[in-house]
């Protein structure tokens, strides 16, 4: 009897522990599937009701030049100078204009004056500008100040072959590359920002009794809205950030749970049907 009862104690016992195995190893893909789908899904941000749906890699990295045009005015105070001479300030998500679109107090300020036709290049390094196929804008410059100047801007993918996509200006402050040919399949590493010398105030200012050299369009921040997320170069875009990848990690994810509730399903079946036999 003993013998009997040992070897049906062992066969209750296999098909459990198999049970285990599967069960773990259902866990651990989701895991996985989670995981990679938490890295292809970006939070979407919004900064003064502009939404951009990468998060805060969708702002510019580093600046590859400043030329600021900068002149004298009757006093001989110039129309650009510090703290507004700071390309850098141009850099990363917007921080020159409260939520409540006022002007922040000056020692809060961080943007960067252009000066009378003065321009500014800055580049993604993490992210990529592409288009949208759609007529919405991909790209938004921040300009801070008093009075929104206007904005020549111009993309390239290399950084020597620039490509003409309009201007911003107090009514409009985004900018659609579809509207220039540009598409999805299109990838900008570079923004270049220049301050028309036709439109604007490009004096300085008085402020409090103190002069401020802050003339020209004043660049808070440049965000790529419609924005793809690289691997290393401008060409090579993150297999995760594509919208094929992500649907296809989707229904890796519903597969897995599917197939977790069939197994949970079937296990509980079984066990009903083993304890109806039993009696």
């Amino acid at each position: 009897m003993n013998g009997i009862e040992n070897r049906l104690s062992e066969r209750n016992t296999r098909p459990f522990g198999r049970r285990i195995i599967i069960f773990s190893a259902l866990l651990s893909l989701s895991a996985v599937a989670v995981i990679l789908l938490s890295e292809a899904v970006a939070p979407t941000t919004t900064f003064y009701d502009v939404e951009f749906p990468a998060g805060e890699v969708s702002f510019a990295d580093t600046v590859v030049s400043y030329e600021p045009i900068i002149y004298l005015n009757d006093e001989q105070l110039p129309n650009v100078r510090e703290p507004f001479n700071n390309p850098v300030s141009a850099l990363g998500t917007p921080n020159s204009t409260t939520p409540q679109y006022q002007l922040s107090s000056l020692s809060a300020r961080h943007d960067v004056a252009l000066g009378l036709g003065g321009s500014i290049t800055l580049r993604f390094t993490n992210n990529a500008l592409t288009g949208s196929g759609d007529i919405k804008p991909d790209l938004w410059i921040f300009e801070a100040g008093e009075k929104t100047e206007s904005v020549l801007v111009e993309i390239s993918k290399n950084g020597k072959t620039w490509q003409a996509v309009g201007r911003t200006d107090a009514q409009h402050n985004g900018i659609d590359i579809d509207a220039f040919g540009w598409g999805p399949e299109d990838y900008f590493a570079y923004v270049r920002l220049t301050d028309d010398p036709a439109e604007g105030e490009h004096d300085g200012v008085l402020h409090n009794g103190q002069w401020i050299g802050w003339g020209g369009a004043d660049i808070d921040a440049v965000g790529a809205i419609s924005s793809v997320s690289l691997i290393s170069t401008v060409s090579h875009s993150s297999p995760l950030t594509m919208p094929f990848a992500k649907t296809i990690l989707w229904i890796f994810v519903i597969a897995i749970a599917g197939v977790g509730i069939g197994y949970v399903i079937n296990v509980s079946f079984l066990k009903q049907k083993s304890s109806k036999n039993n009696f």
